[in-house]
């Protein structure tokens, strides 16, 4: 099987339920996509993750 791979920044700051809410809303549409998140990880020279998806390629 082949896999196509998305990879996006979130900012590690997210403290406010609003900014959860939309996190959440954006996770949950690429998961309707068929986007798996596979790895999440810390970018350390800024306040950001990096979250990196797959899903089988078409």
């Amino acid at each position: 099987m082949k896999w196509e791979y998305k990879y996006t920044f979130v900012d590690a700051k997210i403290s406010d339920k609003k900014t959860s809410i939309i996190l959440n809303e954006e996770l949950n549409k690429l998961g309707e996509e068929g986007w798996e998140l596979v790895n999440f990880a810390p970018v350390l020279i800024d306040a950001r993750y990096a979250l990196i998806f797959k899903r089988p390629k078409e």
